[in-house]
């Protein structure tokens, strides 16, 4: 399928920036620490020119995506080198703002359809400056080009991989990015659906964008697409021109391709040792990349005149003319920013995790039933027993474990959302669609309805059956604590979650919270807490939780209990609550407590998100 070149300059539209030219000198990477560590990569350089698409071949393991990784900006520990844009070194944060990484894995939201996720990005990609009408039409021309179309109203997860593909390259084609790297854009696509995909990228990079893709091992007709090739073989640069040279600088070397052979094929045995060791020659013949190797016609000056050089050197040979890539020109430092604004980030990025929420099975109809579930359970367990002076420590005991069940019931599904997400956030957050911190606040405020819903609808159904004070404000204030413990335990999953990786953070979430039961006045009075032990408990959530829960229904002047047996000492209510060191407890202290905790988690949270961030990479 043809790309009208029409719509191209429409989009080229969006932003006026320069065209960027990528350059990279003496690139190593190296891997683990100590007697572990592995070379990957042995100082390569490279040129990569705006208006040409680049191919970097290499057999498997030869370092061709942990170089692709390293100039995305993905990649930054254990990295040596100098990569330049426009011959000035890159600022990371601004050059993201520039420039797109698409992955070979798809990393994507399933439970969102075709449709919802282009439009999710095309607001966050190309902002508020941009009218609805512009989006939709940018939106219907990729998904035509990228045969889209007929899958428009499907669900992510029921795509197949060629689909999942060409959907995570159409996302990110919506603002026509001055630089885009492509690991392995063709994995999973039949041959038309390739060149279709290459095609799209050729014509992009014919407007003056630098569009460099990793391929396998293309066939001889899609690789005619490039217009540049970059073979790496060992972590080393063996080749760095355009296509028509390379089998040129292959004779050169003694290295005679056969006629009718596809030359992709023949360069790849050659780096993967069928030839004998010739691997040297040809990195040196190259200089590692530091030199661009273009045959003396007229096609190859043309291309060669678009390019910053610094020197040409004439080899004896005098149809080969050997070009040294140099830096020039200048880009500009700015601050890093994104197409949407703030409220607009929050705003679409909430809408699109409540789509998320709402399908998910786990996240709505299980958590539903279980919290109905465990309050039939309960109310049974304890039916009509909150006006019996007689069984009024069971009572209490009802309020204690109420607490244990809003809190593991608010903890755990929110302790997977951000290691279930969190290739999604890498990709995404990298590709500058939209900043940490609007992400941080859209997922917690996503799930705040439901951790209100869910505890009042369990709260409700206890708070009846077992016969509580029909009192609107007391069943209101048991009510806030509830809910209060509801967010506490939403804070600790979702810190727990960004900071750990999955299998440890489903087990911290519930081993993590024993010393805040522990604490919390009713396993142990706290009078009884031994001193050096006793300030823990002014750090415990589940003290002030069950410190309002008690106060809630026992205080504030509370009449005398029923009694079923001929005596009941428990019958004054504020008898109960000295016997848990509670008489001179605060309801508003209790209430103050909790949301101090919940704010300071939430903060915590943030961080450890970012840690985890700049961590993986």
């Amino acid at each position: 399928m043809q790309v009208a070149s029409s719509d191209l300059k429409t989009a080229a539209k969006i932003h006026d920036d320069e065209s960027l030219d990528f350059t990279f000198r003496d690139l190593s990477f190296t891997t683990g620490k100590g007697k572990n560590a592995k070379r990957i990569l042995n100082q390569m350089s490279g040129a990569f020119k705006s208006g040409q698409l680049t191919a970097i071949l290499g057999p498997s393991g030869a370092g061709k995506s942990s170089l692709m990784n390293i100039l995305a900006g993905l990649k930054t520990s254990g990295v040596e080198g100098q990569v330049y844009v426009n011959g000035v070194d890159r600022e990371l944060k601004s050059f993201r703002k520039h420039s797109v990484y698409i992955s070979q894995q798809d990393h994507l939201l399933t439970n969102l359809t075709v449709d919802e996720y282009m439009i999710s990005a095309a607001h966050l990609k190309l902002g508020n400056r941009v009218p609805i009408n512009d989006k939709l039409s940018m939106i219907e021309h990729v998904m035509k080009t990228l045969g889209l179309t007929e899958s428009r109203r499907t669900q992510i997860g029921c795509l197949s991989g060629g689909e999942c593909k060409r959907l995570s390259i159409g996302l990110e084609l919506l603002d026509n990015p001055d630089i885009l790297f492509l690991d392995e854009p063709t994995s999973g696509l039949d041959s038309s659906a390739s060149l279709q995909c290459v095609g799209l990228l050729r014509e992009i990079a014919r407007s003056g964008r630098t569009v460099v893709a990793t391929i396998h091992q293309p066939s001889s007709r899609l690789l005619d697409y490039f217009d540049h090739l970059y073979i790496v073989a060992c972590g080393s640069c063996i080749y760095q021109g355009p296509i028509g040279s390379l089998v040129p600088y292959l004779q050169r070397a003694n290295l005679n391709c056969p006629s009718y052979h596809n030359p992709a094929d023949f360069v790849m045995d050659v780096a993967c040792g069928e030839y004998g060791d010739v691997l040297p020659g040809l990195v040196s013949g190259i200089e590692n990349g530091r030199l661009i190797y273009q045959e003396n016609s007229a096609s190859a000056m043309a291309m060669q005149s678009s390019a910053p050089v610094v020197e040409s050197q004439m080899d004896d040979t005098k149809d080969v003319t050997v070009t040294l890539m140099g830096g020039g020109g200048s880009s500009k430092k700015e601050k890093p920013t994104y197409s949407a604004p703030f409220h607009t980030q929050v705003a679409v990025l909430l809408e699109r995790t409540w789509r998320i929420i709402w399908r998910d099975k786990m996240l709505t109809k299980v958590r539903f039933f279980t919290h109905v579930f465990l309050g039939l359970l309960v109310g049974t367990m304890y039916w009509l027993g909150g006006n019996d002076a007689a069984v009024i420590l069971n009572n209490a005991s009802m309020l204690f474990f109420n607490l244990l069940v809003i809190l593991f019931a608010s903890t755990m599904p929110t302790v997977v959302t951000f290691p279930l997400e969190r290739k999604v956030l890498v990709r995404e957050h990298l590709n500058h669609w939209y900043s940490l911190k609007a992400y941080y606040i859209a997922k917690t405020i996503a799930d705040i309805p439901f951790q209100v819903l869910f505890p009042g609808i369990y709260v409700s159904i206890v708070y009846l059956m077992s016969s509580q004070p029909m009192s609107a404000d007391r069943f209101a204030m048991l009510m806030g604590i509830t809910i209060s413990l509801a967010l506490c335990g939403q804070g600790i999953g979702l810190l727990l979650g960004a900071f750990f990786d999955i299998q440890v953070a489903v087990f911290l979430a519930p081993t993590g919270c024993i010393p805040f039961v522990l604490f919390a006045g009713f396993l142990v009075n706290l009078n009884s807490v031994p001193y050096y032990m006793s300030w823990m408990t002014y750090f415990s959530f589940m003290r002030y939780a069950f410190e309002g829960s008690m106060l809630s229904i026992y205080s504030f002047d509370r009449p005398l209990l029923t009694c079923s047996k001929m005596y009941c000492h428990l019958r004054y209510p504020h008898k109960l609550l000295e016997q848990f060191d509670m008489a001179e407890s605060s309801y508003f202290l209790s209430v103050v407590g909790m949301l101090t905790f919940f704010l300071v988690v939430r903060v915590i949270g943030y961080f450890a998100l970012s840690f985890k961030l700049k961590y993986m990479r």
